[in-house]
């Protein structure tokens, strides 16, 4: 069980702070989401926007679950057209500059890490990461603080970087682009509307990715002990 809430839980808690997000979006009278984007997305500078919101969703940790991926699946349901091309870029690069801030910030206080840490603690989370890291590379596919965490990880345990970043450009475009397709299919079926199933589709396939993580992290023979 151990094993399995240690591949899950990670995935899990997104998909909580997902529907938290759900809660304070769309079930109260803070403001309305809906309009704000329908009219920012028009605008020259919404593209800037949208880099913003989602560079700050991608530095781990200081920032959350910041509601940028749901700022990406608002823009194109509310309005396909505008949206298209200059989302998808300004999503992408601000997925990749935000993991590698969180790699940057991590290498920083890797020398605080090291004195507060025993090297027993050190020694198993690098055993860890060389039995589970490749396999961890799927998170740069789900979502941006999923690949915000795992190039923290990097940044603490001294990895490199330069061999990871073409994971983490093929992983922003996926992300990104099964956004697009998931929500361009819907809004083809049911019309450009969103009042928050998206944001709980999101939860869901979290939900759904962490289970399977967890069971291989649970029955994956030859794993760490």
């Amino acid at each position: 069980m151990r094993r399995f809430l240690s591949g899950a839980l990670p995935f899990y808690a997104l998909a909580g702070l997902a529907m938290c997000m759900y809660l304070v979006l769309y079930k109260t009278e803070l403001f309305d989401l809906n309009a704000v984007v329908q009219g920012a997305t028009g605008s020259w500078w919404f593209p800037v926007f949208m880099f913003g919101c989602v560079l700050l969703e991608s530095v781990f940790p200081y920032f959350g679950y910041f509601p940028g991926t749901a700022l990406i699946l608002m823009s194109v349901a509310l309005n396909p057209k505008p949206a298209d091309v200059s989302v998808f870029i300004m999503a992408w690069l601000a997925i990749i500059v935000g993991a590698v801030l969180s790699y940057g910030q991590a290498r920083f206080f890797r020398p605080f890490l090291q004195r507060v840490a025993s090297k027993a603690a050190l020694t198993r989370c690098e055993s860890l990461f060389d039995a589970y890291g490749p396999y961890a590379r799927v998170a740069l596919f789900v979502h941006p603080n999923a690949s915000a965490m795992y190039f923290t990880a990097l940044g603490l345990l001294g990895r490199n970087l330069t061999r990871e970043l073409a994971y983490l450009c093929a992983g922003a475009a996926a992300a990104v682009g099964i956004l697009f397709v998931i929500v361009t299919r819907l809004v083809s079926s049911v019309g450009a509307t969103d009042d928050g199933q998206l944001q709980v589709l999101l939860a869901a396939g979290l939900v759904a990715i962490g289970t399977l993580v967890g069971l291989y992290a649970a029955l994956r023979p030859g794993r760490v002990a």
